[in-house]
Parts: C-alpha cells; sequence; structure tokens
C-alpha cells in the first residue's frame, strides 16, 4: 500500500529542482540559462534597430553578441582552461620552480607562470623569476625592439589577469617584494597598462587591495604607494611616453584619496608619499633626453611647483624645480638656496646629494650667463668652487663639467675654475 501523498510534499521543490536525468532535459536546462544569460546581456547592451545586422555576426562593440565572445573569451583564456598543469608545475623547492620549469625559465618565462597559476603554484620567488626572465628576453634586442619584445610578451597582461582573479594573499604577495612590482610595471607600462597601475596605487592609498581579506596595515600602505608611484614613473620615462605623461600620473597621483588613522598626519603622508617621485621628476627634467619639457603644458608644472611648495618654502627641491620652467626658467630660487645654507650642513650631505647640487647649480649658472646676470653667475660658481672643491677627484669634477657649455666655461676659465 502506498504511502500518504502527505509524505510526499517536498515545501523547497520549486526552489530547488532536481537535475535533468535526461540527455532531453539537459539540453532544455541549458536552453533556458542561455536565454537567461542572453537577455541579462540585452539589458545591459541594448541593441538598436540600426545596429541589429551587426549584432548578428558580433561586429558592434556593443552588442550582447560581442560581450558574451568577450566574456567568454576571457574565461578561456585564462590558464587554469588552458593548461592542464604537468607533475613538475609544483614546486620542489624554494625558488618555486620544478626542475622541468627551471629548465624552461630562460627560454619560455611565461609559459612556465602560465604553468604555475594553472596547478594554483604562484609565489613570490617564482613571479619574481618568471618577470625577471622575460625582461632578460626583452632586452637582448636593441631600440624600439626591446618595448615591443615586452608587448608580445604580455607579461603585464597575464600578471594584471591573475592578479585580479587571486584571493587577498596572493594579492598581498605581490606587493611583498619591490623588485617584482619594479620590473612588473616596465611590462604594464610596456603594454599600456597605465591606468591598471593606477587603480593599484588608489587601492594602496585606500588600503584595501580587495578580496574577502584585502585589508592592509598604514604602515605597509605608506611605504608600498611612495614605491610604486616613483617606480611607476621611472617606467613611464623609460618604456612609456616619456616625461610629459609622468607628470601627468604625478599630478593624478597627488590628487587621490588617501585612507589614515591619523588626519593631522595626513600632510606628512602625502608629503612622504610625493617627495620621492617630485624629485626624481626634477632630475628627470634636467636630463630631458626626448626634449619634451618644452612641450609640457604650463598649467601641469605650475601645478606641480605649487605641490612641492605646500610642503617647505626653503626646501632644495623647491629651489631646483624653478631652472626647469618650460617657458620660464628661473635661477632667484637656487641662488637664495645658497645663499641661505651653512657650510657644516653641506658636509653633512651624501655625496650623491652633493653631485647633484653641482649638476643643479651648473644649470643655474648657465640660466643666468644667458639672462646677462653675470654678478649671480660668478656668485655661484665661486660657491660651487668653494664648498665643493675637495669632495670629488679630478675624474669626477671633470666629468661634472664637461656638461657647461662654451660661454660657462669661458666664465670657469676666468674664475681659476677650469
Amino acid at each position: 500500500m502506498k504511502g500518504p501523498s502527505l509524505f510526499k510534499f517536498s515545501p523547497f521543490a520549486k526552489i530547488h529542482q532536481p537535475l535533468p536525468r535526461t540527455p532531453r532535459e539537459s539540453a532544455q536546462l541549458l536552453n533556458a540559462l542561455t536565454s537567461s544569460f542572453r537577455r541579462q546581456l540585452d539589458r545591459e547592451y541594448p541593441s538598436s534597430s540600426s545596429s541589429a545586422n551587426n549584432d548578428e555576426n558580433g561586429d558592434n562593440p556593443l552588442s550582447s553578441v560581442h560581450a558574451t565572445d568577450k566574456h567568454l573569451r576571457t574565461i578561456l583564456e585564462n590558464p587554469l582552461f588552458r593548461i592542464t598543469p604537468s607533475n613538475a608545475a609544483k614546486p620542489a623547492h624554494q625558488s618555486g620552480l620544478g626542475p622541468l620549469q627551471e629548465q624552461k625559465l630562460a627560454t619560455e618565462p611565461m609559459t612556465v607562470f602560465d604553468e604555475l597559476v594553472a596547478s594554483g603554484s604562484v609565489n613570490k620567488t617564482a613571479l619574481f623569476n618568471c618577470l625577471r626572465a622575460q625582461l632578460v628576453l626583452a632586452s637582448a634586442h636593441t631600440g624600439d625592439g626591446v618595448v615591443d619584445a615586452m608587448k608580445k610578451s604580455k607579461a603585464g597582461s597575464k600578471i594584471v589577469s591573475w592578479w585580479y582573479a587571486s584571493d587577498s594573499e596572493s594579492r598581498k604577495m605581490l606587493f611583498t617584494i619591490r623588485s617584482s612590482t619594479v620590473t612588473l610595471l616596465k611590462f604594464m607600462v610596456a603594454e599600456g597598462l597605465q591606468k591598471t597601475a593606477m587603480a593599484w596605487l588608489a587601492m594602496l592609498l585606500n588600503r584595501d587591495l580587495g578580496g574577502a581579506d584585502g585589508r592592509i596595515s598604514e604602515a605597509m600602505a605608506q611605504t608600498v604607494a611612495r614605491n610604486f608611484l616613483l617606480d611607476l614613473l621611472k617606467a613611464e620615462i623609460q618604456y612609456g611616453e616619456g616625461l610629459i605623461s609622468a607628470m601627468r600620473y604625478y599630478l593624478e597621483a597627488s590628487r587621490l584619496p588617501i585612507s589614515t588613522d591619523y588626519e593631522l598626519g595626513l600632510v606628512q603622508y602625502k608629503k612622504a608619499l610625493l617627495m620621492p617621485a617630485a624629485g626624481f621628476l626634477c632630475r628627470a627634467a634636467m636630463e630631458d633626453e626626448q626634449s619634451q619639457l618644452k612641450q609640457m603644458p604650463l598649467e601641469m608644472y605650475d601645478e606641480y611647483v605649487r605641490i612641492i611648495a605646500s610642503w617647505s618654502l626653503k626646501s632644495l627641491l623647491l629651489a631646483c624645480v624653478p631652472l626647469f620652467h618650460p617657458t620660464r626658467p628661473d635661477a632667484t630660487r637656487f641662488v637664495q638656496f645658497t645663499e641661505r645654507i651653512s657650510r657644516v650642513r653641506l658636509t653633512t650631505w651624501p655625496k650623491t646629494k652633493k653631485e647633484n647640487f653641482v649638476l643643479y647649480a651648473i644649470t643655474a649658472i648657465r640660466i643666468l650667463v644667458d639672462q646677462q646676470k653675470f654678478a649671480e653667475a660668478s656668485y655661484l660658481a665661486r660657491f660651487i668652487q668653494e664648498n665643493l672643491p675637495e669632495k670629488f677627484g679630478q675624474e669626477s669634477a671633470s666629468s661634472t663639467f664637461d656638461q657647461v657649455s662654451a660661454e660657462e666655461e669661458n666664465l670657469s676659465n676666468l674664475l681659476g675654475m677650469a
């Protein structure tokens, strides 16, 4: 005798339908899911009547067909779906690479990286080794071939995709070794992924790298963000669009919101974040191998100067940046700085800072000579001769003053500096 129908009642039957048992049921379920997915895409990417024909073949970039193709392509390009991990993909020692991967690293570093992703074996050491090996391969080219090789490797985009698909711990891991992010930024810039780099900088300043547990300490955020910005600007000048573009990203970074537990220390936080990068841009402006400085928008450079002035009106950096103004180079602040600084303080500077100071002084002398301010030019030349004479050997001093123009060499001869 059959039991009462009451015991056959399932209150969740309509919520959790049983899995299909026959091929026909499977086909019906697939069609239903496909139709639902297509309707959602149609809502996100509505097709106009004029573009209906393009929708059918996916030529319209705003069509649901195009969006579907792009979405599926992104999924299928992930190493988890493309690569079948071998036993060698599992790290056997501290390097994070198996014996076969060690052999392939020198010639196919990003293939090794794909295998590590597919096996879930990416660690910070292996990541750095793959990036370094790929940069070595690209550096074997000359001229524009270096950047072209970096683009073709897709090392930047591969690691960016892995990072966004990773959990919080893996995301944090990327930023624990600066040498890894230094190298990665070079590839990202070469591939035009600067917006992604800026998005990462914003996440660092917000102290949240995403994921279930992406929060980081303020100390880590300060240190990593400062280095990350500096390394991004260096990469942009070397592998990207040059000085103007680097300045643009610097100003964008200066406007990013900062998460801090101590609002009173926000000014110092911003200064610590922006000063190293500002100093690098000043040195890059002095070298300016691509002669971009004269094409830099005035409002851009003036904003850069205002940021530096907001920290201190008496700093060496603020004394130097007016020397490289695109249309109004001015040595006044630099001369005033030399009038204020004591000889005792000069002796405490490290050798690199003294060498840079001499280079900036030579630029200031050039400006003063061009403006026919010979008294100030003579004063500045004597200041260098009297305060920094024995700090460099003859070869170092000679190579430094070789950068002076013919007019300045004549002036140096008159002062007995040559």
